[in-house]
């Protein structure tokens, strides 16, 4: 037992090692790697190495093709619409199912983050503003205990935040965020758990890509 808990302890050493090489660009969206040559370049063993790139082929972060490698895979403009229309679904669900919980000082939470956000360079501080837009969307989502449905909203908004655009595009989004997020507070504040709840799903996770 003793073995396997270090074991399982490795590999979630390798994974978010892995995932910080996703974040960096170190390993870029497109690329072709090796378990070999992953090991190799990282001072990683094969087994624990293997085990965490299945976990992220699991989550859609690779892919592994026969005879070519591993493939860091890249987003398309479906794959964006498709992630945010699931992310909507979720995080509405999840909304709805907290919001007798939600208090004032959750929403001045909300308010402070917002405003941190706005103040962000995207260009220069890409995972920073990401971050923070994380933090605004988990003062209500902490209020939940489906730890399920939790998992799968952060692996969904790490893999936009990983794979996401990095320039112009972002720099548009943060003042269209800037905006839906006061409007989110502002319908928080008036007490309907529904519209709210459409407002999320039907609004602020559905793109307008012209």
């Amino acid at each position: 037992m003793h073995i396997r808990n270090n074991f399982q302890l490795l590999r979630s050493q390798v994974y978010e090692h892995l995932r910080m090489e996703l974040r960096q660009q170190n390993l870029r969206p497109g690329m072709f790697v090796t378990i070999n040559q992953l090991s190799h370049q990282l001072g990683i063993n094969r087994t624990p190495l293997r085990d965490a790139l299945l976990q992220l082929q699991v989550e859609g972060f690779v892919t592994f093709l026969p005879q070519r490698g591993i493939q860091i895979n890249e987003l398309s403009q479906k794959d964006l619409e498709d992630i945010y229309e699931v992310l909507g679904a979720l995080d509405s669900r999840v909304l709805f199912s907290v919001f007798d919980k939600i208090t004032n000082d959750h929403i001045m939470q909300m308010k402070l983050i917002n405003e941190d956000m706005y103040k962000t360079n995207t260009r220069e501080e890409y995972n920073r503003y990401f971050e923070l837009n994380t933090d605004f969307h988990n003062v209500y989502l902490a209020l939940s205990d489906n730890k399920l449905l939790l998992d799968q909203l952060s692996i969904l908004r790490q893999r936009l935040f990983d794979f996401g655009a990095k320039g112009e595009w972002i720099e548009k989004v943060r003042e269209l965020n800037y905006r839906e997020h006061f409007k989110l507070i502002d319908l928080i504040e008036q007490g309907n758990a529904n519209v709210v709840a459409d407002f999320i799903r039907d609004i602020h996770c559905c793109i307008n890509w012209k």
